[in-house]
């Protein structure tokens, strides 16, 4: 019903390394096992991750010409008309809300996380995360309730400068919108399709199936269950948090969202641990009529720069033109590391 396929392939070489001796290099090509999508697994050891100093981004020069930094937040950010929200901008404790001055569709928010212009992933708390989670959620029902025709909820995050993010100053971006974007729309049409064809909810199946094999399945915090995916979107892996039984963004309080948050603090805790200190985020809800197929969901993908001399990105031809994501883990050594800290 759910296959995890894969394919091994080698690679044979005279390797300058070893006096040009005989050498067989593995590669694995993995397939989703919802959307059929091939990711290879490759370079293993290439690439070593080091520590970045951020303390270079924290100055006095670069906070006062930042747009998110006090004062400037409130001098120089824009404000939504009062029809959509009376005060211009939604507050929760230092997160401010606010519209995207460069947006990506109708409804397009900023939330700013907080005072502070670098935060290292040791200091972003529970309470950090949550207020900024919180503010999105609250803008995006209030959305729900004036704009019926716009079905797809999604919170997305760039954190650190290899994430694409162009403020190292940490915020989500908020977007409401009548087009899901290509991932989330393949994931909600062969989610019913699955459903459809088995009668039964793949993200429940995928969850007691990796549970029981415990090969990906890094564990449960609250009702949201954790996996390394099988066929990872980026070059260090990828990370699921899936939430069974929590579907559209109404169906979010305030314990799923310490859930999910808890969920975070664990996984950044492992990504200090490696030397991890970028990801993309994309947080997932259920459009109405999807509830029986389709739970709320985050997936994180770490970043990096290939080395600290040139800063070269980590997408390259084979991603952005072949669109074929690959990864230089395995997934399941990840997962038997991320353990001890769950």
């Amino acid at each position: 019903m759910i296959k995890f396929s894969h394919k091994k392939v080698a690679t044979t070489i005279l390797d300058p390394r070893e006096n040009f001796s005989r050498k067989e290099i593995k590669t694995e090509i993995r397939y989703d096992p919802l959307t059929g999508a091939s990711c290879r697994l490759a370079h293993f050891g290439m690439i070593t991750l080091q520590k970045v100093d951020f303390s270079s981004w924290d100055t006095p020069e670069n906070r006062s010409r930042c747009p998110f930094c006090p004062p400037n937040i409130e001098k120089i950010t824009p404000c939504f008309p009062p029809e959509i929200l009376p005060k211009g901008r939604l507050y929760r404790g230092e997160t401010t809300l606010f519209p995207n001055i460069s947006p990506y569709d109708q409804y397009s928010a900023l939330a700013v996380m907080s005072h502070e212009h670098v935060m290292p992933l040791k200091k972003l708390s529970r309470r950090i995360l949550k207020d900024a989670f919180c503010a999105g959620l609250e803008f995006l029902k209030i959305v729900a309730g004036k704009e019926t025709d716009l079905p797809y909820h999604i919170i997305i995050w760039n954190y650190m400068p290899p994430s694409g993010g162009g403020l190292v100053h940490p915020h989500l971006q908020i977007i409401a919108s009548e087009f899901p974007g290509n991932l989330f729309r393949k994931l909600l049409e062969q989610s019913k399709h699955f459903y459809l064809e088995h009668e039964q909810n793949y993200w429940e199946k995928l969850c007691s199936i990796e549970k029981k094999q415990d090969k990906r399945f890094i564990g449960e915090r609250g009702k949201g269950c954790w996996l390394a995916s099988f066929a990872p979107l980026g070059i260090l892996g990828e990370f699921m948090g899936i939430f069974p039984e929590i579907h559209t963004i109404f169906d979010v309080d305030e314990n799923a969202i310490d859930d999910l948050t808890d969920g975070l603090v664990h996984l950044f805790k492992y990504f200090r641990s490696e030397n991890i200190y970028s990801f993309n985020v994309g947080l997932f809800f259920a459009p109405s009529g999807a509830q029986k197929y389709f739970p709320m969901q985050i997936r994180i993908v770490p970043r990096t720069f290939l080395n600290l001399s040139e800063r070269p990105p980590d997408i390259n031809a084979l991603q952005m033109v072949m669109q074929e994501p690959f990864a230089v883990v395995h997934p399941e050594s990840q997962c038997a590391k991320l353990k001890s800290f769950w």
